[in-house]
């Protein structure tokens, strides 16, 4: 088999190497990209491994290259395009080192797959090869290349080549060994930046819509509309709506309506669909519209959509509050209202009350308790009810109360006189509880227990013959007796409900009268003013006399 044979073989097995590569990058490949050029300039670093034979042996790796290539993209094909590469490789060292020099020229196809990254492509080209080997003649000699690579995009303009390989096939028979082939099985790697000039990019079909309002109470409808960019004004459209709820009509025009009735409180969409209906296989002239090949596919239609909310009627927000809340049979009480509305809705106001005379005014009242209401709550209730304004009639009440305490009717009460206890056998000790004093407080606790809910006060008056304060004197003698029944006394009383009192100028004693829980009958009034009991200590029947004291002033007698 000759040598030339082989050729077709390695050209088949490396296409079909980097048809391998394209469908591993397929991820990137089926991504349509913003970065569709016109033409691009790539420009890169290349290495030459010859693997070639001439009489002085096999020609060495040449290391210092470079690339250049130019591919204009179709117009209707953004991905197909024209390539003319040339490279030239300088491998002939100094003083007759053997090398080569080798240039290439050639020209082709090259397919690229455009992705927002990592664009892979393929190309196939022939041309013309230079081969000028160190100490033998040069030639030029034709050439197959097969190769393909990857680009980086890093900006729109200007891409960074991250690898490309080339196997180029070509011969050498000048002054070639007998035994050794005359094919050149080359490979070429090459890395560098490349340029994108001009743009075949046309951006997708876009849509925006909305709706008026976005918030609406059902059944009240709302507007929406659409408007779609990108699209060819020469080129006819067609709209069409649909709807997670509601009743969509107009459904194949720009404004359309969504009927909301009957829909329950939520979020929902009206989705909008704008599609260009030029027809799909004649006189495209965007290249978006077609695949790689430049066969006409459809034009993918815009799609965007318009949320909008259902909202739930709300009833009023009501408090009331009744000033005062607790009044007399046959006095007023006034009671407010307060009423929000959450829709802002106008609202009308009712009012009912379990007794008294009830007089409305809006959002308040005056109640009147009556003589029947005595002892009794009076609970009023008040009522906003919300009246929704325009075609769409509905209502929604709340309701708040107050409560009235009007008191029963109470008797009034009797001071009761309960007697007296003197301080006249003991000038040494004027204040002190004697026997006969204290047989009288001991009847008095037992008295007491009988008499029901009241207090005691304990009077205590000043003669005005004794050379002291009768104000003070007749004080200490009422704490002193307070003392004897709370301390001393065989059956004690609560302090709590004894009352000391002073008198004011009157006999040598102190007078006990009850006071029964309950309003005084009219013209009555407790006796003598309160002892300050922080102020006069109570001293028992055992305690030492007293200091003197100035004389006592003259005092008015109790009443009685």
């Amino acid at each position: 088999m000759s040598c030339n044979a082989v050729v077709p073989k390695r050209f088949g097995a490396v296409f079909v190497a980097l048809a391998c590569l394209l469908c591993l990058s397929g991820t990137y490949a089926g991504a349509q990209s913003f970065i569709q050029p016109q033409t691009e300039v790539y420009a890169g670093y290349s290495w030459l491994h010859p693997n070639g034979n001439v009489d002085w042996g096999k020609v060495p790796d040449i290391v210092a290259g470079g690339d250049l290539s130019v591919t204009y993209y179709m117009p209707q094909a953004h991905n197909v395009g024209i390539v003319v590469d040339g490279s030239v490789h300088s491998g002939r060292g100094a003083n007759n080192q053997l090398g080569a020099n080798v240039g290439l020229a050639m020209a082709g196809m090259q397919l690229k797959f455009h992705s927002p990254q990592l664009s892979p492509f393929v190309r196939v080209m022939a041309g013309a090869a230079y081969l000028d080997p160190n100490i033998l003649r040069s030639e030029w000699k034709p050439a197959i290349d097969v190769g393909g690579g990857l680009d980086l995009n890093i900006w729109k303009p200007v891409s960074i080549r991250i690898a490309q390989f080339d196997y180029i096939w070509t011969y050498y028979r000048e002054q070639n060994p007998a035994h050794t082939s005359d094919n050149w099985n080359m490979i070429r790697l090459s890395a560098g930046i490349v340029f994108n000039l001009g743009s075949y990019y046309n951006p997708p079909l876009t849509c925006t819509a909305s709706g008026t309002p976005t918030e609406v109470y059902a059944p009240d409808p709302i507007k929406v509309t659409t408007t779609g960019s990108g699209f060819n004004p020469k080129h006819p459209i067609a709209y069409s709506w649909a709807t997670t709820g509601g009743k969509m009509t107009d459904g194949t025009a720009q404004n359309a309506t969504v009927d909301t009735t009957g829909l329950a409180a939520g979020n929902y969409t009206a989705n909008s669909t704008i599609t260009d209906t030029w027809p799909k296989f004649k006189n495209l002239d965007s290249g978006q519209h077609l695949n790689i090949w430049g066969t006409p596919k459809p034009i993918p239609p815009a799609k965007c959509a318009a949320n909008f909310t259902v909202k739930q009627p709300l009833p009023p927000q009501v408090s009331c509050s009744a000033n005062p809340t607790t009044v007399g049979v046959g006095q007023p009480a006034t009671i407010t209202m307060t009423a929000t509305d959450p829709q802002s809705w106008p609202m009308t106001y009712n009012w009912s009350a379990t007794g008294g005379q009830l007089q409305p005014n809006g959002t308040s009242a005056t109640l009147t308790a009556g003589s029947g209401d005595a002892g009794n709550t009076i609970t009023v209730t008040g009522t906003a009810t919300t009246n929704r304004p325009g075609g769409n009639p509905e209502t929604l009440s709340a309701s708040c109360t107050a409560s009235i305490t009007v008191p029963p009717i109470q008797k009034c009460v009797m001071i009761q006189d309960l007697g007296e206890c003197t301080f006249e056998k003991n000038p040494k000790k004027p204040w002190r509880v004697d026997n006969d004093c204290k047989d009288v407080l001991d009847k008095l606790t037992l008295q007491m227990q009988n008499l029901g809910s009241g207090k005691l006060d304990i009077v205590g008056y000043t003669d005005e013959k004794e050379s002291v304060n009768e104000q003070t004197l007749g004080s200490q003698r009422s704490v002193n007796v307070k003392y004897y029944l709370t301390t001393e006394a065989p059956t004690k009383l609560d302090p709590g409900t004894i009352q000391p009192r002073a008198g004011g100028q009157g006999t040598k004693s102190t007078h006990f009268y009850f006071v029964p829980v309950g309003d005084l009958c009219g013209g009555q009034a407790e006796v003598g003013t309160t002892v300050d009991e922080s102020k006069v200590q109570p001293q028992g029947r055992n305690a030492k006399p007293a200091p003197k004291h100035h004389k006592a002033k003259a005092a008015a007698a109790p009443a009685q």
